[in-house]
């Protein structure tokens, strides 16, 4: 065989060996070898609110967690925020978008006294698979149920949910990096808070429009939505692993890797710290002009207040 001819096959194998391991790398690396948790399925649905009715809405909003709040960190929210109704996550719950890391999850979840309130969650990057082809993972499809009203043809998890006066959005970002998704998600996204009517408009997406993080800059969401949501009443986000308000987006951190901060001139507030978020909607009559959305950021050490945000509709 001559020479160029066994330079051209040794290519082709290297090349091939190279893209196997960039769609495979997830499935082989930093994988354990024993699952912790007890339980034979996975197959646990977690719940989304239908319609909720009270007087009072209170959510707890939690950023990247990245698999590392424990049963005992879960609890101590509990405790801190009792009148709780409803958990919204902004992605990146899992570290890994494998069976292992959401049967992790369950194990501290399941265990806590949050068990059992409805979970409004948007996949972040994590919860996708890596190399060249990225998919929601299959866990997260079968774990995480979510409404069927999101944005026609586009891949993901996006829908939106209507609360005790609020229109709760979420945004699934990592599908969007192609510009059919990106419109057709902005012509959906519009339609949803324009059809939204007096509620206040919460909005939930992992990747956030503002940037807190150095280097965590992302123009396409930027230039996408930044017009739009910029007369949303809050957008929420995480993927940063910081903390930042930019009235009305907010950037939130639970329990991932700290990364460094952005000097952002703009923000109001930033911190590095592992916060998480209160969200309530008081009634004080029938009319949803009769009451006031406030979002408070904790510190998950301590449960100290370091923000706050207040809207009341006129």
């Amino acid at each position: 065989m001559r020479k160029w001819t066994k330079d051209i096959l040794i290519s082709i194998l290297l090349v091939g060996i190279t893209v196997l391991c960039i769609v495979r790398w997830q499935a082989w690396f930093g994988m354990p070898d024993e699952p912790y948790w007890a339980y034979d399925t996975i197959d646990y649905t977690f719940p989304y609110p239908e319609d909720v009715q009270d007087s009072s809405l209170t959510i707890i909003v939690l950023g990247d967690v990245h698999n590392g709040l424990l049963c005992a960190d879960y609890d101590t929210l509990a405790a801190r925020v009792p009148d709780a109704n409803i958990v919204a996550q902004a992605g990146d719950w899992l570290d890994r978008g494998q069976t292992y890391y959401y049967q992790s999850l369950l194990r501290e979840w399941t265990n806590s006294r949050l068990y059992g309130l409805p979970v409004l969650v948007t996949p972040g990057n994590h919860e996708y698979s890596k190399g060249l082809h990225k998919s929601l993972s299959s866990v997260w499809e079968n774990g995480f149920k979510h409404p069927e009203n999101g944005p026609s043809g586009v891949p993901g998890a996006s829908y939106y949910v209507d609360l005790q006066g609020i229109r709760f959005i979420t945004i699934d970002t990592t599908p969007l990096r192609h510009l059919v998704y990106l419109t057709r998600t902005l012509t959906w996204l519009r339609h949803a808070m324009n059809t939204a009517g007096e509620r206040y408009i919460v909005v939930m997406m992992h990747h956030p429009v503002i940037s807190a993080g150095k280097g965590r800059f992302n123009p396409l969401v930027y230039a996408t939505f930044r017009r739009a949501l910029g007369e949303a009443d809050l957008v929420i986000s995480g993927h940063d692993h910081s903390y930042m308000r930019h009235t009305p987006f907010v950037v939130l951190n639970s329990a991932g890797k700290v990364k460094k901060q952005r000097h952002n001139l703009n923000a109001a507030v930033a911190d590095t710290v592992p916060v998480y978020g209160v969200l309530k909607v008081e009634k004080s009559g029938i009319n949803i002009k009769e009451s006031e959305m406030r979002f408070t950021i904790h510190r998950f050490s301590d449960g100290t207040v370091i923000d706050s945000l207040y809207v009341k509709h006129d």
